[in-house]
C-alpha cells in the first residue's frame, strides 16, 4: 500500500493550495478522475493535451521534476467549451471557476498517479487511479 499511500497524500496536501482560495468543488475530483479513466485513460488526457501544443506542460507533470502551471485557458482549448460548460452547469458553477480549478487541479492529479515520472501500465496504473479515486470519498 506504500504507493497508494504516497499518492493521496501527496495528492491531498496539493489540493488545498493548488486553487484559488484553497476550495476544491467536491464534484471535479469526479470530474478529473473521469478524464483519467475514460476516453482513452490517462494516456488519452496526455494526448489531449500534446494536440493542443502542450505537450511540453503535460510531460512535466508525468516527469519527476516541477510541474508546468496551466492556464483557465489552456484547460478550456483541450477539453472543449461544451465540456467545461457542461460540467459547470452540473455542479452549479461558472465555467471559468470549473477551469481556474481544473487548471490547479490537473497537474498534481497527473503527477499524482506517475510518480515514477511515466505514465504506469495495467495494474499499476490501475492501482494509481484507483489511489485518487479515493480521495473522492
Amino acid at each position: 500500500m506504500g504507493l497508494l499511500d504516497s499518492i493521496v497524500g501527496q495528492v491531498s496536501g496539493a489540493l488545498a493550495g493548488s486553487v484559488p482560495g484553497g476550495q476544491v468543488h467536491p464534484g471535479l475530483l469526479d470530474v478529473v478522475s473521469s478524464l483519467m479513466t475514460q476516453g482513452g485513460g490517462l494516456q488519452g488526457l496526455i494526448s489531449q493535451f500534446e494536440q493542443q501544443g502542450l505537450g511540453s506542460v503535460v510531460s512535466s507533470w508525468v516527469g519527476t521534476g516541477q510541474n508546468l502551471a496551466i492556464t483557465p485557458d489552456q484547460v478550456q482549448s483541450v477539453l472543449g467549451e461544451p465540456h467545461i460548460a457542461a460540467v459547470a452547469a452540473k455542479l452549479g458553477l461558472q465555467p471559468q471557476d470549473v477551469a481556474n480549478q481544473l487548471a490547479g487541479l490537473l497537474p498534481h492529479a497527473v503527477d499524482s498517479v506517475t510518480p515514477a515520472g511515466a505514465v504506469p501500465q495495467g495494474s499499476l496504473c490501475t492501482e494509481a487511479l484507483e489511489a485518487f479515486t479515493a480521495l473522492r470519498r
